[in-house]
């Protein structure tokens, strides 16, 4: 039930050292304030995490070449490794797990035609499962598939920058684009708005881009999917593809240089493990400063029950219960801390909520705080102010009449 009286009376107590309360207020706000702010960083810096890793599929192995660093069976350091269509396929039949696959060819600069424009953009040959790996969404169209791998068609998918630099608002779907020298149909187009570089590329069947602008069977690296393995077997089947590749290039196995694997499942583990090593460090520096504000509450509510010694000795002594007292010091702990609490929530919140506008990195992205943590920081307050009033009100009302009213 609603006391107006007893309200009344904590509002006056609060209000009647207003420097102090406001210091006070201020000590617990400032604590929330940091706890809100730091914890909206940390979801920005994991946001833009996760952000520049759903470019490319999390379950993956990419595989890439280099020249050999260390001299093996009679073979001298600095040579060249390149895959070929044979290292890829027999990955894919021997590794189990292996659920998708993609060779890439690279040309870099390949110069892009549509009427009397010509601008350069990167082609990449590849193969359908290219889709899924890239994480590709193709906004218009369709992505290349294996009739056009097995039937070698000059077909191509392009993304948004080319069509924005090349056909300015012309629906390119159809129509012919000529790409070194050599005229293909586009079929489709994507656009992917995390990454910039795949905006400007042109991808077209793997086969095609061997056969007219290769040399055979060569690829310039080639990746996996996972599925749904656990680390541990990823860790395995990266092991396996790299002993595989090692052998059949003649590479030293302490050959760091000339084959280089990279599971992106491992990348992925280790980010969330750094994600929650961050995540723990920013509760433990956000809870010592609550903790911060909540001693010095505990503290003015000691100060404060130690001047109304007397009127509690009044109280006792007209028939107060010590419920009652305890719950009048109790009540009004609770509602200085919840208080100051709301307030540095809501300018906490409020500068995050101005600030993620004007930040939006590649790493850090859309800094925000989960509601369910507002709650829970709140509820931390609710039960610290309950404690920092429950302890001075136990000493007091523990005095007996007689000496509280001696008090000076």
């Amino acid at each position: 039930m609603f006391d107006s009286d007893k309200w009344l009376e904590i509002f006056h107590t609060i209000l009647k050292n207003p420097l102090r309360t406001a210091l006070t207020g201020t000590s617990v706000a400032l604590g929330i304030f940091i706890l809100v702010v730091m914890q909206g960083l940390g979801f920005g810096l994991r946001n833009g995490l996760y952000k520049s890793m759903q470019d490319d599929a999390i379950n993956s192995i990419w595989v890439r070449s280099g020249s050999t660093s260390l001299p093996y069976n009679g073979l001298n350091s600095g040579r060249r490794i390149q895959f070929e269509n044979d290292n890829l396929y027999h990955v894919v039949e021997s590794v189990e797990g292996v659920e998708a696959y993609s060779g890439r060819l690279f040309f870099w600069g390949a110069t892009m035609t549509k009427g009397s424009k010509s601008m350069n953009f990167p082609l990449r040959g590849l193969h359908p499962g290219h889709q899924i790996l890239e994480r590709t969404d193709v906004s218009k169209g369709r992505y290349i598939n294996d009739d056009d791998l097995i039937e070698q068609r000059k077909v191509c998918v392009i993304g948004a920058t080319i069509v924005d630099d090349l056909y300015k608002g012309e629906d390119p779907i159809g129509s012919y684009l000529q790409m070194n020298g050599v005229q293909f149909l586009v079929v489709g187009m994507f656009e992917d708005p995390d990454s910039r570089w795949e905006n400007r590329s042109a991808y077209i069947p793997i086969s095609t881009a061997q056969k007219l602008f290769g040399r055979g069977d060569d690829l310039s690296m080639f990746m996996v999917s996972t599925g749904d393995a656990t680390l541990d077997v990823t860790i395995e089947m990266a092991s396996e593809i790299e002993s595989y590749l090692k052998q059949v290039h003649m590479v030293h196995p302490e050959d760091r240089q000339a084959i280089r694997v990279r599971n992106v499942n491992e990348d992925f583990a280790e980010f969330i493990n750094v994600y929650n090593a961050i995540k723990t460090f920013i509760w433990v520096i956000g809870i010592l400063t609550l903790l911060a504000g909540i001693v010095g509450v505990a503290n003015i509510m000691s100060i404060i029950v130690k001047e109304r010694t007397k009127e509690i000795g009044v109280r006792k002594a007209l028939g107060a219960t010590p419920w009652t007292v305890i719950s009048l010091i109790i009540q009004e702990s609770v509602f200085l801390t919840v208080v100051s609490g709301c307030l540095g929530l809501v300018l906490g919140v409020g500068l995050l909520e101005l600030t993620s506008g004007m930040i939006d990195h590649e790493y850090f992205t859309n800094p925000s705080v989960d509601f369910s943590i507002c709650l829970t920081a709140l509820l931390i307050l609710a039960i610290a102010g309950a404690l920092s009033g429950l302890f001075p009100a136990i000493r007091a009302v523990s005095i007996r009449p007689v000496e509280a009213l001696r008090d000076e």
